[in-house]
């Protein structure tokens, strides 16, 4: 009876035996990645993702290979460029990219690399036409088999910089560029956007008397700087919009500033209380807020859970629909970071079903999430009065729950 070879442990290899490892173990891993890439473009080209109640391949190959969102849609975009596509008869046509196909093919360049190379080709001005992308593409392969992800970058950089010596062109329509970024930093939130003239005059015209230095006195003077003032003006004016109730309303309700905070904190000298949106503030910015706020009660059960509000009907109530935010925090489906005043309630058992429309019986989902769980094989079941999602039997493993919305001192353990 024969038995598989036993390989020696790492430390009793030679330096050139570990080197040697080492890119057969790289190589290996290429070869994987381009197996991986085939069984993606199979599963798309079945429409395997419809019958399972996802709206794309990407969602259920995020699903399986728990990977961010962004990685899905490279892998299925990566797929369709380096893998032979089907003509009408069914017969192989070359890959969109066919000299990094032939790479890939040799498990000469892995992910990183097919990234860069499509990363650069999507910025070469559509105006040089499909002959010079071709050719940069040939050069960015040839590359690569010898270059870095980092060194390969920066050609690329280098061939664009050569190619449009000009720089990017500006944009017919200034409103497809507007953006405004809140980045999580140091505590806070780092702004970060771009505005076209108009809409800066705008913005900047309501700002300015808002952002005017305080009047000075015999013993004050202001000392902000002129960002510093813009910033607290932005504050100020977006306050007044929501005193003034003019904004139009979300999930039913106007648009306001959410404070969840227990009895304890909101009365003691310490702990912590979470925003709806912005995440978790210490127990003295909680109880600064709540001296100028309403305070909506909610009672909690032991494992802090939102005990049941109002009465069954087929409606969701404000309140039963304010218990179940309070206890989601957002979207509740494992791993979605939707927030929770653009969520829809979802009855576990359905109303048809004899199913109560209560919060034990309720949950926040997001309109992408409420669709899912409508059309796949997911199931909620309520653990302790907190809503937990079985994957179907295709996805396997454990009940899962979201922790995306909890803060740090309110996540529940199931016991």
């Amino acid at each position: 009876m024969s038995t598989a070879p036993v390989c020696p442990p790492v430390w009793q290899g030679s330096d050139a035996e570990l080197l040697a490892e080492l890119g057969a173990l790289e190589t290996h891993l290429h070869s994987t990645w381009a197996q991986m890439l085939s069984v993606v473009a199979e599963i798309d080209s079945r429409g395997v993702a419809g019958g399972l109640g996802y709206s794309t391949t990407v969602e259920l190959v995020r699903a399986i290979a728990r990977v961010s969102l962004g990685e899905a849609r490279a892998r299925i975009a990566a797929a369709a460029d380096v893998l032979p596509a089907r003509g009408l008869n069914g017969a192989p046509a070359q890959p969109k990219l066919p000299v990094t196909a032939a790479a890939v093919a040799d498990h000469a360049i892995g992910a990183a690399d097919v990234a860069v190379i499509r990363s650069i080709l999507s910025r070469i001005p559509p105006h040089l036409g499909e002959d010079k992308r071709a050719e940069v593409e040939a050069e960015l392969a040839r590359h690569a088999r010898t270059l870095d992800a980092g060194q390969l970058a920066l050609l690329g950089k280098r061939i664009l910089a050569y190619l449009d010596q000009d720089g990017p062109r500006p944009k017919d329509t200034p409103e497809t560029r507007r953006h405004l970024t809140f980045r999580d930093r140091d505590g806070g939130y780092e702004l970060a956007g771009w505005l076209d003239r108009e809409a800066a005059e705008i913005v900047r015209s309501a700002l300015s008397p808002l952002a005017a230095p305080r009047p000075a006195t015999d013993t004050e003077i202001d000392l902000r700087t002129a960002a510093q003032r813009d910033a607290d003006a932005l504050v100020e004016l977006a306050q007044r919009a929501l005193n003034d109730g003019e904004l139009p309303t979300e999930g039913g309700q106007r648009p306001q500033v959410v404070v969840t905070v227990s009895l304890p904190v909101l009365q003691g000298p310490i702990g912590s209380a979470s925003l709806a949106l912005g995440g978790p503030i210490n127990a003295d910015i909680a109880r600064r807020i709540a001296c100028d706020a309403d305070v909506i009660p909610v009672v909690l059960g032991s494992r802090g859970e939102p005990l049941d509000v109002g009465r069954a009907s087929r409606t969701v109530t404000t309140a039963i629909r304010r218990a179940v935010i309070l206890r989601d925090g957002g979207c509740a489906f494992p791993g979605c970071a939707v927030p929770a005043r653009w969520c829809e309630i979802h009855h576990v058992v359905h109303w048809v079903d004899h199913g109560p429309t209560s919060v034990g019986n309720c949950v926040a989902l997001c309109g992408r999430h409420h669709r899912l769980v409508h059309h796949s094989g997911w199931r909620i079941e309520m653990a302790s009065g907190i809503p937990e999602f079985h994957p179907p039997p295709w996805l396997g493993g454990p009940p899962r729950r979201n922790p995306l919305h909890v803060a740090a001192d309110l996540i529940r353990i199931r016991q």
